[in-house]
């Protein structure tokens, strides 16, 4: 019998903490789901755990990939996924016992035989469920809110770009694989930031019905040596790979921005957040010493597209990156900051 739900999981230098994910996730009570543990041969450890963790159910299996990046890992998943329904949790976080159950739940018309193999009737395309935050050390706070929400296309695309909870994170949602396969949907594997809301913008385009249910079941654990930290270390050394990472957020931005061409408010919510994100970017190209490094780069394009929309300066700060965005764009050369000279 084939699983309801494929759970899809790139590990990458993470084999002390994927038990802990793969030991919630067998310990649902929903029990109709295969495990798809993505890995890197370049990750020996990893790959150990995975190997192991195998071994010890036959719902999990594992896939080696050689390309580099977590939408890579989840574009091989989507390939081997035999359920009719995907998952994208993180390895390194962890999720409340009804995970699986509640996330099924959201989408279903009922909630009947859930545990049973008389799999619910699905109405709606998507389901997303609450998160919270949690710091490495803390204990998982497993208490619920209920009322599920119902939304239409145009209400979610909204709430994607200024509701925190409504936003493009894949790891609390749950997704038709039929539509993802109908409409060719992967991960865009040029981008490591935004993959994820790029890839539940262009998946929500095909949906007519959504639903959010805030019982906080996943819970994003945040790791001082994530990427994102790595962005302005305390020794203050910027580290431009994983900057030239984050402008990849910005080519997330500008796809999402034509993908809603014909969806107005959506769109307007989307630009203020792009043109917001792409300063808090360009000032930090501004710190690289070389002036000239990004000459040749996409990002003038993307300055281009930043310059053409309607957006009014908060502060002295967004209109002097404004400024300085606009002599990039002619030029190709950055200036340093104000605030750093």
């Amino acid at each position: 019998m084939k699983p309801l739900i494929s759970i899809i999981i790139p590990a990458y230098h993470i084999a002390g903490l994927l038990p802990g994910m793969v030991k919630d996730l067998l310990g649902q009570p929903f029990k109709f789901f295969e495990i798809l543990i993505v890995i890197r041969a370049d990750d020996p450890d990893t790959a150990a755990v995975a190997e192991e963790l195998s071994k010890s159910d036959d719902r999990v299996r594992v896939i080696c990939r050689k390309e580099p990046g977590v939408s890579s890992g989840r574009n091989a998943g989507i390939e081997a996924a035999q359920g009719e329904y995907i998952v994208f949790p993180d390895g390194d976080d962890r999720v409340t016992r009804g995970y699986l159950g509640t996330l099924i739940g959201t989408i279903a018309d009922s909630k009947k035989k859930l545990l049973s193999k008389g799999f619910p009737r699905i109405s709606a395309q998507m389901g997303l469920i609450g998160y919270d935050v949690i710091e490495e050390d803390r204990a998982i706070d497993e208490s619920e809110e209920s009322g599920i929400r119902v939304m239409n296309q145009e209400d979610f695309l909204c709430r994607l770009f200024f509701q925190e909870n409504y936003q493009g994170y894949v790891w609390n949602k749950i997704f038709k694989k039929s539509i993802i396969d109908k409409f060719n949907l992967r991960f865009d594997e040029r981008v490591y930031y935004r993959e994820d809301q790029l890839f539940v913008c262009e998946y929500a385009l095909h949906c007519d019905a959504i639903r959010y249910n805030p019982a906080r079941m996943y819970h994003y654990v945040q790791r001082s040596d994530s990427a994102t930290a790595a962005l302005m270390p305390e020794d203050g050394v910027l580290d431009i790979k994983t900057l030239e990472r984050e402008m990849t957020q910005c080519i997330a931005f500008s796809k999402m921005r034509s993908l809603l061409k014909e969806h107005e408010d959506p769109q307007w919510f989307l630009e203020q957040e792009y043109v917001f994100y792409a300063l808090e970017t360009f000032y930090r190209m501004r710190l690289v010493e070389d002036h000239e490094y990004f000459k040749d780069s996409y990002f003038r394009d993307i300055a281009k597209e930043i310059l053409s929309i309607e957006y009014y300066p908060l502060d002295d700060w967004e209109k002097e990156q404004l400024d300085s965005l606009k002599k990039y764009e002619q030029t190709g050369i950055t200036e340093e900051n104000k605030d750093e000279g």
